[in-house]
């Protein structure tokens, strides 16, 4: 049997470190490949080392301290919000762009192991991304020269890794993920040829980066008293406080040496004492997972069978005691916390591959098919009465089963209008109504009717809300008397003009080895 049959390949897009896996036909699971630099993580980053040429992995994470503005680092926060993430020489590159390039750069590098030319791939999102990230990451594939297939909640594809080498059906669950940069959370239930999700919830800006910067504040108040470090020293300091991080996983307390010009300072942290500094992250994560929980309990749900922690922040002793002390009699499955997602990835992938034909794999698994549901809920910009006051009128709700379809009836305002304007918002209120907030704007919809029509004639607008999580809004005249066209402009997706010139920006660079 040959080693993989799948020609669709999965894809962790992470903050931090990005993957790409297959499903092993032999051991029917998903494995991930080997980055050139060794082991499967490639670090998110991508260092500018001309005009003409980049370099992406460990070496570019490793200039971010000596270049700093020439290294781009944690874009994935900024994906479906802007446009521009670094400025290099006078040109603007978008957080599809850099994710482009470490796309680029992973794909090359299974290519090369597997021997294979990589085009078709699922890629894997926060579950608590907007629409506008999950279209973004679309559009980063579609830049780096690939065929996305599908996007896939970054929670879920682990479920998909667990539940291939331990079958989970007939139990409810709860996956804990916590990243380099996010926080998500899915509860879903489990059947013999069915996972449906039943919540999403979590935080797009919470992720062991984060206990990264808290663990290094505490530390130059500690030992340098005000005092700068030159960039190399900096660049060293920064590294040995991840590395102290994770050893302090398993170890009671970690040393480095801290440089400082011609000073050398032996710094001493002790678990007690970077769980200290960080209880403000803790209590945000333990905020987060109440929130949910109370969000459950509303629905008559209050616990699980099992807990699935993934992520590599999720090995941190202070989140597994958190995690123990709110759900002591559940259950928690840690296993292949860095690559679960990635794998799981796979697994779906082949699910994807096989659709139309037999899956043959042993009996004792079958990927399950996926029913999703909404992570938040969409509406627009209306007045509540002929005087009212403005508020966004929601109409597909967080958590509505996936795909789902609305349709809102306007109205003309003058004879042979051209023009409708409609502002898109998406929130997680779950109320008909919630207060308008400039932050929760997805973007402006412009319908634009090309024949004549009167006063007061009705107009249709669909949203679409498809399976992977992301909008389309749509007019049309329902009488058939005219066309009706929908363009969304958004401040943070790119329309077919940028996404070609974009695309032939990232294949004029070299990428450095």
């Amino acid at each position: 049997m040959a080693r993989f049959e799948s020609k669709i390949f999965g894809i962790d897009l992470g903050t931090t470190n990005t993957l790409v896996s297959y499903y092993d036909e032999i051991a029917k699971r998903g494995e991930c490949c080997e980055s050139k630099e060794g082991g499967s993580l490639t670090p998110s980053a991508v260092y500018f080392e001309t005009a003409d040429s980049y370099i992406v992995g460990r070496d570019a994470k490793d200039t971010a301290i000596l270049y700093p503005d020439r290294t781009a680092l944690y874009f994935k926060r900024l994906m479906g919000e802007t446009k521009e993430a670094i400025d290099i020489g006078g040109t603007v590159y978008s957080p599809q762009q850099l994710s482009a390039f470490v796309l680029k750069k992973v794909v090359e590098d299974a290519n090369e192991e597997l021997e294979e030319n990589i085009k078709d791939v699922v890629i894997t999102v926060p579950a608590y991304f907007t629409s506008a990230a999950k279209q973004a990451t679309k559009e980063a594939g579609v830049i780096a020269g690939l065929n996305v297939r599908d996007i896939i909640d970054e929670p879920c594809a682990a479920l998909y890794h667990i539940d291939s080498i331990q079958d989970l059906s007939g139990k409810r669950v709860m996956i804990f993920d916590l990243g380099g940069g996010t926080l998500d959370l899915i509860a879903a239930e489990i059947r013999d040829n069915e996972i449906n999700e039943i919540a999403i919830g979590g935080d797009t800006r919470l992720g062991g980066k984060d206990w990264d910067s808290m663990l290094q504040k505490s530390i130059r108040d500690r030992y340098l008293d005000g005092r700068t470090l030159r960039p190399d020293d900096e660049q060293d300091f920064e590294n040995d406080v991840e590395r102290t991080k994770i050893s302090l996983t398993g170890k009671k307390e970690s040393r480095f040496v801290l440089r400082n010009d011609a000073e050398k300072i032996q710094v001493k942290v002790t678990r007690a004492e970077f769980e200290s500094c960080t209880k403000p992250l803790l209590d945000k994560v333990r905020k987060t997972v109440q929130m949910f929980m109370d969000e459950l309990a509303e629905r008559g749900i209050s616990g699980f069978d099992k807990i699935i922690m993934v992520g590599g922040a999720s090995r941190m002793p202070q989140i597994n005691t958190m995690i123990r002390g709110m759900f002591p009699d559940t259950e928690l499955l840690q296993k292949d916390c860095d690559e679960a997602v990635a794998k799981g990835a796979a697994v779906y992938a082949k699910r994807i591959a096989q659709k139309a034909k037999r899956f043959s794999v042993r009996q004792s698994f079958t990927p399950k098919k996926l029913n999703r549901i909404s992570a938040r809920s969409y509406g627009i910009a209306a007045l509540l009465g002929d005087y009212g006051e403005k508020k966004i009128c929601n109409m597909i709700f967080k958590s509505a089963d996936l795909p789902a379809s609305v349709s809102k009836k306007f109205y003309t305002s003058i004879d042979n209008q051209k023009k409708v304007n409609i502002s898109v918002y998406e929130t997680t209120a779950t109320e008909r109504y919630a207060e308008l907030d400039d932050r929760m704007l997805l973007g402006n919809c412009e319908l634009h009717i090309e024949g004549e029509l009167p006063r007061r004639s009705e107009i249709i607008v669909d949203f679409n809300l498809r399976q992977d999580g992301t909008l389309t809004v749509e007019g049309r005249e329902p009488k058939g008397k005219t066309s009706v066209r929908a363009v969304m402009e958004s401040r943070a997706l790119l329309n077919a003009d940028e996404l070609i010139e974009q695309k032939n920006t990232v294949n004029k660079l070299i990428m450095k080895e």
